[in-house]
């Protein structure tokens, strides 16, 4: 059964049993806003509490919900005060909820007036107090009446949630077995409620819980981002004109490539993992896209990720997979990558484009280095050959010239205040903001904010730069803020490469000054050679290079025991620290070649690597006179 166009339930369900915060009304939100007014007006003007963590203890009632905060926030030292404090709070807090408006969450108006029509009974149950719900649901929309059950936390011998106790009180009440009955909920603790009680249970992430970890979930049989309307719309013209939300940052990202490779605008909210379906709806929109061939063929690239696609459209639709000679593909597509923890989302989403269309969809993955590029490869390609199956190649341009665009060549970059101690560059582009502060009168902690979702674990790289910077006696201030999507490889590559621009400046500097190395290493005797596993070779000298180097096994033994597919600190991915060293080199301008003397563990290796690469990097800013005005090498100029 779908419910207004968009929620999925079995067939013979005969009630609906809903949470209240988070679901039907969008409370998050507005405890979001009053929770630090509370806290500064109650607990202490300099007391204050983050998103993620309102977000963690929302699903609780008030008064364990404050416990919780005030046990985050507040030191051991003055946890005394909160028999004092949680009654205040708890108090001021119902108060602003009473006076307050709340919004309904997206869609929930059409699912309530759907399930109505089909003749489905509705209750509601809450952590709240039932009069507390009663009285909410009958001032905000109006809500109260088209419900035929309100079940709160405050019933003798009814166990809060997680136990099931609420949502078989409920069934009983409606009098439905609780096997049919849909559960919808948004936080851990309430689904697991509703598998407790034998319900089918959907969760939606637009409340507590996000919408990985209930789809992670054993207690959810589907998950939505919202209750919003599903829309796909693809206009050949202009491609920065993007829109894309789905529940997964990575296929957004790969259908971002997709779209702009077919030369398309494109709008698109998806709500739920459905990938093949969400194949299908693009491929239906694809298929009205005027066609001037039947078949096409393409390579697609981009760094170190290639793929070769075919297409041919007078043949059943289907997708086949195949890697050339070097490639597993079944490692290839078993990797994580980003938010995914295979690369079976893409493979659906893929094939449902297949099926649409209708083409043979022909993919060849060429080169696996980083599973992140590898992909970008795939979508670039298959972008590349509709569009070429859509449009006659262009005319070759006539030669007349028409006046440039007063815009500068490097417009998505900015250096303040360069000098030979210091440089602050600024970074932006379509997908990322990027400052770097680097400072070379002497180590300084480390200071890093990376303002991205919560669907990535990037705060690990400011442990392994201040084991950089330290090496290097620098001071490394940095800001990151990703513009659209988030993604760990955008969070390493270009931190790397605005790091390498930085000491670039610097060094560019010093040795039009004074002279100076331009190059190092963490070699300075032989026992380093002897006693450290790793270590790393810098020469900053106008051309981007790195290259891993192991001695005692083969590069593909190296690639999966170290660059690949491994955790490293609190959560960093391997193959996107390589990627910091790839945007590091093309900052930098420089070669970078790292020696892998004996295995290591990749979470014993990599904080190793970054120390070397800073202990290289002191070394080439020492001054060399002999060297005034020159590069390392021996062509002498950075052009």
């Amino acid at each position: 059964m779908l419910l207004a166009e968009r929620l999925a339930i079995p067939d013979d369900t005969s009630a609906i049993l809903w949470d209240m915060d988070g679901v039907l009304l969008d409370t998050l939100s507005q405890d979001d806003a009053l929770c630090n007014q509370l806290l500064h007006a109650i607990v202490d003007s300099g007391a204050t509490v983050d998103r993620a963590t309102i977000r963690r203890f929302f699903p609780f009632d008030l008064p364990e919900f404050w416990r919780r905060i005030l046990e985050a926030i507040a030191p051991s030292s003055e946890r005394g005060r909160q028999d004092e404090l949680i009654p205040k709070l708890v108090g001021a807090h119902e108060a602003a909820r009473e006076s307050a408006s709340v919004a309904l969450n997206p869609g929930i108006e059409a699912v309530l007036r759907a399930a109505r029509e089909v003749g489905l009974k509705l209750a509601v149950v809450s952590n709240n107090p039932t009069a507390q719900v009663r009285e909410m649901l009958r001032r905000h929309h109006n809500l109260l009446p088209r419900f035929d059950e309100v079940i709160g936390n405050d019933l003798q011998r009814v166990a809060k949630k997680p136990a099931p106790d609420s949502y078989l009180f409920a069934a009983r009440a409606l009098d439905v077995p609780a096997r049919r009955c849909v559960v919808i909920e948004d936080s851990l603790l309430g689904v697991q409620a509703g598998r407790a009680a034998g319900c089918y249970v959907v969760g939606v992430a637009t409340g507590s819980a996000s919408f990985e970890d209930l789809e992670a979930s054993p207690s959810v049989d589907r998950t939505y981002l919202s209750f919003e309307t599903n829309r796909v719309a693809m206009t050949p013209g202009l491609v920065t004109k993007k829109s894309i939300l789905t529940p997964n940052d990575f296929v957004s990202h790969m259908i971002e490539h997709l779209a702009w490779r077919v030369g398309c605008s494109i709008d698109l909210r998806w709500n739920n993992a459905d990938w093949s379906a969400l194949g299908r709806a693009l491929g239906e929109v694809m298929r009205t896209f005027p066609r001037s061939r039947d078949s096409a063929a393409v390579l697609g690239m981009i760094d170190d990720g290639s793929a070769e696609v075919r297409l041919e459209a007078n043949a059943p639709g289907r997708l086949s997979l195949k890697g050339v000679d070097g490639v597993d593909l079944d490692w290839f597509l078993g990797l994580r990558c980003e938010q995914m923890s295979s690369g079976k989302p893409l493979v659906d989403l893929l094939g449902g484009i297949a099926d649409a269309v209708p083409v043979h969809l022909d993919v060849t993955v060429c080169s696996v280095e980083d599973p992140h590029h590898s992909w970008e490869g795939v979508f670039r390609s298959v972008g590349s050959a509709f569009h070429r199956m859509m449009v006659e190649r262009s005319d070759r341009p006539s030669g007349e010239d028409g006046p440039e665009p007063d815009e500068p060549v490097e417009s998505d970059w900015k250096v303040l205040r360069p000098s030979t101690m210091s440089a602050e560059v600024l970074r932006s582009t379509a997908e990322s903001e990027v400052r770097v502060f680097l400072d070379c009168s002497g180590f300084q902690p480390t200071r890093c904010r990376f303002d991205v979702s919560d669907s990535i674990h990037v705060e690990g790289l400011g442990d392994l730069l201040e084991g950089l910077s330290r090496a290097a006696g620098v001071r490394l201030d940095v800001d990151f803020k990703a513009t659209r999507l988030s993604s760990s490889h955008v969070v390493m590559e270009d931190t790397g490469m605005v790091i390498g621009r930085a000491l670039k400046e610097v060094l560019v500097r010093r040795m039009r000054r004074w002279g100076i190395n331009g190059a190092g290493s963490s070699v300075s005797s032989g026992e380093d050679l002897d006693q450290s596993p790793i270590q790393v070779g810098l020469s900053v000298e106008g051309r981007k290079f790195w290259k891993y180097v192991p001695f005692a096994m083969s590069y593909e033994e190296f690639r999966r025991s170290f660059l690949i597919g491994h955790t490293v600190g609190r959560g960093l991915f391997s193959e996107d620290l390589d990627d910091f060293i790839d945007g590091f080199s093309g900052g930098a301008m420089g070669s970078v070649v790292v020696h892998i003397r004996k295995p290591v563990t990749p979470q014993e290796g990599w904080p190793m690597l970054f120390r070397a690469l800073g202990t290289a990097i002191a070394e080439a800013l020492e001054r060399n006179p002999s060297r005034k005005g020159v590069t390392p090498g021996v062509k002498a100029t950075l052009d």
